[in-house]
């Protein structure tokens, strides 16, 4: 009889942490703590041949809403505002162009291991920025192209927050869109990179300094 009964209670907690798994395995959204949000880094680079230049960098904007399809190239949100403190640039003065917005950011994925998720891929369409008085002199580059992707990797810490936003290497390119006032000896560079560090690119609700939770429904 208590062999029955330890062999009954064996068999239901085996149950239920199968159902557990199912029900992660087949999990087939994420949910976030808030729709609007902030990513504020002290130091973006953009990295080219000629020139590296950093400057404080603020995109703010929302997801359309607090549940995401684990769908791979689903739009999920706007970029609408856009903030550089051009006198925290080095080696020129920057601007985000504004007509350009909003910009869109589509789902691209996650890394780790279910239920742990470590990081959630974002991609980003239409970012275009203006970079001016390049090395103190009269160059003006109009950067970023309607087809650049450049991607973001929101790292999740343990408690499943989103604590920074890293462009990915090798999927942070943008092009050259315009050039001004180009002479022989100073020209704007083709392509570039955006580059910030693990450390870099703070996620924080709109408004406050609260961080964005990112859990599997």
């Amino acid at each position: 009889m208590r062999i029955s009964a330890k062999l009954g209670l064996t068999a239901l907690v085996a149950a239920l942490l199968l159902s557990a798994a199912v029900s992660t395995a087949s999990a087939r959204s994420l949910s976030t703590s808030n729709q609007n949000i902030r990513v504020t880094w002290r130091s973006l680079e953009f990295e080219t041949p000629l020139v590296t230049v950093r400057c404080q960098v603020t995109l703010e904007g929302s997801f359309h809403s607090r549940t995401i399809a684990k769908v791979i190239g689903s739009l999920i949100g706007h970029i609408t505002r856009v903030t550089i403190k051009s006198e925290s640039c080095t080696n020129a003065t920057a601007t985000a162009e504004t007509s350009s917005l909003p910009w869109h950011i589509t789902y691209e994925g996650f890394r780790g291991t279910l239920p742990r998720i470590e990081e959630v891929f974002l991609l980003l369409r239409g970012a275009l920025f203006r970079l001016s008085r390049v090395l103190g002199g009269a160059l003006e580059c109009r950067v970023g192209l309607p087809t650049d992707n450049i991607t973001g990797r929101a790292v999740i810490n343990a408690t499943n927050e989103a604590t920074n936003l890293v462009p990915v290497e090798g999927r942070n390119i943008a092009s050259l869109l315009e050039a001004r006032n180009e002479e022989f000896f100073s020209r704007c560079p083709r392509t570039g990179r955006l580059v910030g560090t693990p450390e870099e690119g703070a996620v924080t609700l709109l408004g406050n300094t609260t961080r964005i939770r990112i859990t599997l429904i």
